[in-house]
């Protein structure tokens, strides 16, 4: 790693990488350092291409207790390192391409009962104000339909049809599609919508701040975080909790899981079984209180 060739590849991160260019710096001294203290080389400016190297300092790193998540993104450095290392015909092959990523635990999504989502959206926490019916409808509006917070956020008036009961949503890609809501969700948006035309404003975003601009990620997850802190202590309270929250009870009263894929706007059917696993600890629950022979 010799310095020159070092610094440049930290100067290429800082124009082409989205992450902290110190948590490369880090990892590849962490290796050289490993190397050089057990005499795999004898000078930094060597260029490891022995990918049984790299395996011993995976079987290291184990050691001292680091997760496979921390321990692949430090592999993820050196993938990078050695692609760099190739576009400068510094060497012949990337020693990476032999070695296989760590397994991880895939973490179940955390969503919240029907029974607390009820409890809230029928409880008086929300001011009848602009701002309270505009939270509301937020909340409202991202339980009764799954949609992502940048999707909420880019809504306009025009995409809610009330005759029709649908939104249409502008996802990933471009890709429009078309959820429907409840009937209550649309007395909702009546009730905000007589109170946005007090803001007299031009903008077109449906969900606007109370100078009638339109809102922002932060703002969305603070209102979420703040009344999902009234039923729940867990520790994820985001936007995206409640589209967790939306899949998961759909597919526990009997959805479809290919028509969920669709209203989730997932781009294949492997981004929606995850939900299936939380279907699944239910059904298991049920059946473990229920089944004359599961109580043995």
């Amino acid at each position: 790693m010799h310095k020159k060739r070092f610094l440049k590849y930290i100067e290429y991160q800082k124009k082409y990488s989205s992450h902290t260019v110190n948590s490369y710096a880090t990892d590849l001294n962490n290796f050289y350092g490993f190397c050089i203290d057990n005499e795999f080389i004898t000078s930094e400016d060597e260029i490891i291409s022995d990918y049984k190297i790299i395996r011993k300092w995976i079987v290291f790193l184990s050691s001292q207790k680091l997760s496979a998540k921390s321990i692949n993104r430090k592999l993820s450095t050196l993938r990078s390192f050695y692609n760099f290392l190739l576009r400068e015909n510094l060497i012949d092959s990337n020693p990476i391409l032999k070695i296989t990523r760590l397994k991880t635990e895939k973490k179940l999504p955390e969503f919240i009962s029907d029974k607390k989502m009820e409890l809230l959206l029928d409880s008086p926490v929300f001011s009848d104000d602009f701002e309270g019916v505009r939270n509301h409808l937020i909340i409202e509006m991202l339980y009764g339909t799954g949609m992502r917070r940048a999707e909420l956020i880019n809504l306009s008036v025009k995409n809610i049809d009330l005759n029709k009961q649908n939104v249409k949503v502008t996802g990933k890609r471009n890709k429009q599609r078309i959820i429907p809501f409840p009937v209550n969700l649309s007395e909702l948006i009546n009730k905000y919508l007589m109170l946005r035309k007090e803001i007299n404003t031009e903008n077109d975003f449906l969900f606007l701040t109370k100078t009638g601009k339109k809102i922002y990620p932060n703002l969305v997850y603070r209102t979420v975080n703040k009344f999902i802190s009234f039923i729940s202590t867990q520790k994820k309270k985001s936007p995206h909790t409640l589209r967790h929250t939306y899949a998961t009870s759909l597919l526990n009263n009997g959805a479809d899981i290919n028509a969920v894929k669709e209203l989730l706007g997932h781009a294949n059917l492997s981004a929606t079984q995850i939900y299936t696993h939380n279907t699944f600890e239910k059904l298991n629950r049920i059946y473990k209180q229920a089944h004359p022979r599961a109580k043995k």
